[in-house]
């Protein structure tokens, strides 16, 4: 009986629980949007109220945050330990598909969490070497995950692979 009355129990909060899915959810701003202002004009010249104008949204310029030179320094250093017949040992497709995948997918045009569409970002082999070794913004660095020949094979098939 009390197995009866545990599984009653469990089924009916797995409903409650379900429902709760099934409510409408706030609808949140999105951040990188923000909308124009316009003047209304009352009676009184003097006292202007600025309201937003909903047909009229302006769109912010993501800015992008330079590598910092000792970092610059850092990969070119990376890039030329890394000989050309140990780096053709490397598979870079298959380190791309294993680390890099859950963000920017295996086409490069995900964009998750923040992730760049890597078809479109026009960058030197240093900056994506820089930028996979101490990461940047969200992107979590792999300094000490991957080998440095592996994240040199890794930018490559970026720059040759995906920005065809």
């Amino acid at each position: 009986m009390k197995k009866i009355a545990f599984v009653i129990v469990f089924l009916f909060a797995g409903l409650v629980w379900s429902c709760d899915d099934a409510k409408p959810k706030e609808k949140k701003e999105d951040p990188f949007k923000t909308t124009a202002s316009k003047e209304k004009v009352t009676d009184d010249e003097s006292s202007k109220v600025s309201e937003p104008a909903e047909d009229e949204i302006v769109k912010e310029e993501v800015q992008t945050i330079p590598i910092p030179p000792e970092q610059i320094e850092k990969a070119k250093e990376i890039i030329a330990s890394i000989s050309e017949d140990a780096l053709g040992t490397i598979d870079g497709k298959k380190k791309y598909k294993l680390f890099c995948t859950p963000c920017h997918g295996m086409d490069g045009k995900m964009a998750i969490n923040g992730a760049k569409d890597l078809t479109k970002v026009k960058t030197s082999l240093e900056e994506n070497v820089a930028q996979i070794y101490y990461g940047k913004g969200l992107m979590t660095p792999f300094k000490g995950v991957l080998k440095d020949g592996e994240i040199v094979a890794v930018a490559n098939y970026v720059r040759n692979v995906l920005r065809k």
